[in-house]
């Protein structure tokens, strides 16, 4: 589920990836959040058909609101979109020195994501599955601009092997 793993990384969100393999670091994790924070409006078009959100090709204002809990070490995401809403965990795991996080959708979709920087932006890749168990595996990168207030996640991916829509998102930030 290309479109909400990305949304919730802003959504976001985070498990090793073996051939991801540049560590992370806890400052890394730190600022991650701080420009992921928020709530945010987001303009979407669903790459895929999505159970439980949507069908491929139709374009939904979405809403995400992303908040740092525990004491600065994980941030809760939430994703309300199309016909449907996710939550997801984002956090820093010192052992694997990455950016990890799991997100589930209310049509039954799981996926979990890496995060790092690369070139000065975000690059998220992810892997999940829908409910019947075909995999989706994607990779997007977010370009930050208007001093941090609007967020635009490009990336590819598949969906039981086939390649699915081109992710252009626009998201602004409704308030930090």
């Amino acid at each position: 589920m290309k479109m909400a793993a990305t949304t919730i990384a802003i959504l976001l969100t985070i498990l090793v990836w073996p051939s991801y393999s540049q560590e992370v670091t806890r400052k890394d994790f730190q600022e991650f959040c701080e420009v992921m924070q928020g709530r945010w409006v987001g303009d979407v078009t669903w790459v895929a058909d999505w159970p439980g959100l949507g069908k491929q090709g139709e374009k939904v204002t979405a809403y995400s609101e992303n908040t740092v809990a525990q004491d600065g070490n994980v941030m809760v995401t939430k994703f309300y979109g199309g016909n449907g809403s996710a939550i997801g965990l984002v956090a820093f795991d010192a052992l694997a020195k990455h950016i990890k996080g799991m997100f589930v959708v209310s049509g039954g979709f799981v996926g979990h994501t890496t995060v790092q920087k690369v070139d000065g932006k975000w690059v998220e890749k992810g892997i999940g599955s829908t409910p019947d168990g075909t995999k989706n595996e994607w990779t997007c990168t977010l370009t930050i601009t208007d001093e941090g207030n609007t967020h635009t996640w490009t990336g590819t991916g598949t969906l039981g092997g086939e390649k699915v829509l081109d992710q252009h998102d626009v998201w602004r930030r409704a308030s930090k």
